[in-house]
């Protein structure tokens, strides 16, 4: 069946729709079928309705009718909206009257705010061209006045540009750095130093035009050689061996490889720096001199010889016995300074506090020491007074031989048990005699006390190590021959109940002439723990700063002590204030200490082995008693300035400046300023 008779029965077929079929019409109950067929099934077939046109056709005309429903459901809809739309129209008309007065105000506002805001942006960005033009500046000073910058500042140019830029600055930095070597070469400034910490000798050497060797040895060949700019980090290697100048080391070097012009840290065998040196070199001086070493050198023994054992058991002894005599006196209420004898009352009084203490100790009944003891001390010190004087014999209070190994069991039982001796108060005024005797002969009899403490040193050790306080006769001997035995100050000068001592730095620049210079700052190393003479712990009476920063502050310490235990000699100068005794400084301590140096450092030239242009640091510690008398205890040789601590902070980068000046300057210019050391000592 074509085409156009589909058509054809299709609109017959809508516009009879009571038209009866023919019985053998197969094509119109075809087109039937097929039309009930699509009615039922789903829009979702429309993919099949699309490969077959018949289908198609017929649905078109359901189409076209329902689209004319929907367009006529879509006027209705758009007459509803276009009336709700008017009636919307009609109330904005009235609010849109209203909004435009408020839309006036607000463009006029915001016209205002517009301009207001243009001005903050101008005035933002005017400060921030201010400050980014200071910023600027201070950028660009910086970088002309930084040492540390390795490149200069590259202009925008090309990259070839640039890179030639570079090359160019780069061959200057350079030409200028050979420039600077050449010069110091041809004016003896080069300078070698193996100082792992050597900041501050090289900031000021640099500072005066020198430059640094960079070698293994001083003395490297010329394939070992550099030069190293220290701005730019440029190397220059020499082509010919170049020996420096000026040497700063810490090692021991032969002085038959230096050249006679050459300047070095250095001095061979001075003896006064080790502790059995010290000890040795002011005992010989002594005997070839009018000065006594037992004014500024406590008394010591060196054990490596058998002779000066027994000398230190004799000076135990008679420490002892002394001792006795000072017990009797305080004891009794009297001083070598008091000349008033206490009543009877007062004397009982101060016997029964004493038997009260010797229980305290003892836990227990205390022990009577016969009154054998205080006469046996008499006769001890008046033949020990006879030795010193070459007295007469008359002025014996009696005679005999000391019976050491009972006087010491007895002396043990008092000041260490806590014992009592009988009938003490008859020998006041024979013991205040005679120590009064002893104090004009012996120094050091102020310092001693009543415990007879000694304090043991290993020679060839530093920094405190392997030293300990002992009190015991035995205990003592029994030391090797390694150690060195020294008597300890029982009676120091304490800062607020705390023991101290000082380190005081001292330059020696020849020794034929002797030149001492003395640095005018020193530091002062406290103990952890409050002074006692009942426990003889390191901690306690050893202040070398190695020990005293493992160990932690005892928590009963005065508050104003230092928690690093140091102070600058500017504080204790203060303090010296604070007590009234601000003279002792300038009076005692100070010239006390300048004695000392100059007496020791005579004592010492004869064993040095002498060079010219050699000098070097020392470091001194001295203890101080209770009158201020200052007391040497030993000299450092080439003594730690490590910047451990504030104080040393403040110390130590003056003072090498100050040496350089001495070392450097002064030669060139002897009225030039030296800084704070002070020439104490030249010999004409």
């Amino acid at each position: 069946m074509n085409t156009l008779t589909k058509r054809l029965w299709k609109c017959i077929s809508y516009c009879f729709p009571f038209r009866k079929k023919k019985p053998n019409d197969n094509a119109v109950e075809e087109i039937e079928i097929k039309q009930e067929s699509l009615e039922k099934q789903p829009i979702e077939a429309n993919s099949e309705r699309e490969t077959s046109y018949e289908v198609n056709s017929e649905r078109e005309t359901t189409i076209e009718a329902n689209s004319e429903r929907e367009t006529s459901y879509e006027v209705n809809s758009e007459r509803e909206t276009t009336i709700e739309a008017n009636s919307e129209i009609e109330t904005s008309y009235e609010v849109n009257s209203e909004r435009e007065t408020t839309v006036e105000a607000n463009s006029e506002i915001e016209t205002s705010n517009e301009v207001n805001s243009e001005r903050e942006t101008t005035v933002e960005a005017k400060r921030k061209r201010e400050t980014t033009t200071k910023a600027h500046r201070k950028r660009k000073a910086a970088n002309k006045s930084k040492s540390t910058r390795k490149t200069a500042k590259k202009p925008n140019v090309s990259p070839e540009r640039d890179k030639l830029y570079c090359d160019e600055c780069v061959s200057r930095q350079k030409r200028c750095f050979e420039d600077q070597v050449k010069t110091s070469i041809v004016k003896k400034k080069v300078f070698w130093t193996d100082f792992k910490r050597s900041n501050d000798f090289e900031r000021g050497l640099l500072s005066r035009g020198w430059v640094k060797k960079i070698a293994p040895t001083f003395n490297a060949g010329p394939k070992k050689t550099v030069f190293r700019d220290p701005t730019y980090g440029h190397k220059i290697i020499s082509r010919y061996d170049i020996q420096p100048n000026l040497i700063l080391t810490r090692q021991r070097i032969e002085l038959h490889l230096l050249k006679e012009d050459q300047i070095t840290n250095h001095f061979c065998r001075v003896h006064a720096t080790s502790k059995s040196g010290l000890c040795k070199v002011l005992r010989q001086w002594c005997l070839s001199c009018d000065a006594n070493p037992h004014t500024f050198f406590p008394r010591c023994y060196m054990f490596s010889k058998i002779n000066e054992k027994q000398a230190f058991i004799d000076d135990f002894t008679m420490t002892a016995a002394c001792g006795i005599l000072k017990w009797v006196l305080r004891t009794n209420g009297k001083s070598l300074q008091d000349e008033v004898i206490p009543s009877r009352k007062e004397k009982e009084e101060k016997t029964a506090i004493c038997m009260s203490d010797a229980k305290i100790n003892n836990h227990g009944p205390a022990r009577i020491v016969p009154e054998d003891i205080i006469v046996t001390a008499l006769v001890a010190c008046q033949f020990h007074l006879y030795d010193l004087t070459h007295e007469d014999e008359d002025d014996i209070i009696c005679a005999g031989i000391v019976d050491r190994k009972h006087f010491i069991s007895d002396y043990y039982q008092v000041m260490h048990h806590g014992a009592h001796i009988q009938n003490s108060d008859k020998y006041v005024d024979y013991c205040h005699q005679l120590l009064c005797k002893l104090r004009r002969v012996n120094p050091q009899l102020d310092i001693d006390g009543e415990k007879n403490i000694w304090i043991s040193k290993p020679r060839n050790l530093s920094r405190g190590r392997g030293i300990r306080c002992r009190n015991d006769l035995k205990d003592i001997c029994s030391l090797g021959r390694e150690w060195v035995v020294e008597k300890y100050i029982e009676r120091p000068l304490l800062v607020y109940g705390t023991k101290f001592d000082l380190r005081q730095h001292f330059l020696i620049t020849d020794w034929y002439p002797l030149t001492i210079w003395f640095y005018k700052h020193s530091f002062l190393r406290f103990s952890s723990q409050p002074f006692t003479l009942e426990s003889l712990d390191t901690a306690t009476h050893v202040c070398n700063y190695a020990i005293q920063k493992k160990l932690k502050n005892a928590p009963n310490r005065h508050p104003n002590l230092p928690e690093e235990n140091m102070w600058h000699s500017d504080e204790f100068k203060e303090y010296l204030c604070t007590i009234g005794k601000e003279q002792v400084w300038d009076s005692i301590i100070i010239p006390g200490m300048k004695k000392a140096l100059i007496h020791t450092m005579k004592a010492t030239r004869e064993n040095v082995k002498y060079r010219k242009n050699s000098f070097d640091l020392f470091g001194s510690d001295f203890l101080f008693g209770e009158n201020f008398q200052p007391w040497l205890l030993e000299i450092q040789y080439k003594p730690g300035i490590t910047k451990d601590t504030s104080v040393m902070w403040k110390i130590v980068p003056p003072m090498v400046e100050d040496m350089l000046r001495v070392v450097i300057d002064y030669k060139d210019d002897p009225n030039c300023n030296v800084g704070g050391f002070e020439l104490i000592y030249k010999q004409f």
